[in-house]
């Protein structure tokens, strides 16, 4: 996927798969800061165990991400 396509999921539950087949659900988040030429993104959810910390997946650009789609229904993905 490109940025563009990416960006308009920022802020919100997503569910993504992966070039590598992974599926992750979680909210999205961007920061484009780090200026060597592309969006770093983080899939950020809620603790597997109880009293854990928050999980976040780390994506080095949104050519990474083969489809995305919106989660705001689903209580798994919403952080």
């Amino acid at each position: 996927m490109t940025d563009d396509e990416v960006q308009t999921y920022v802020g919100k539950a997503i569910r993504a798969t992966l070039a590598d087949g992974r599926v992750l659900a979680g909210t999205l988040h961007a920061d484009p800061g780090h200026g060597h030429g592309h969006t770093h993104y983080a899939i950020v959810n809620d603790p597997v165990a109880q009293g854990g910390e928050k999980v976040r997946e780390v994506l080095h650009g949104a050519e990474i991400i083969v489809e995305i789609e919106d989660a705001s229904g689903d209580p798994a993905a919403v952080e």
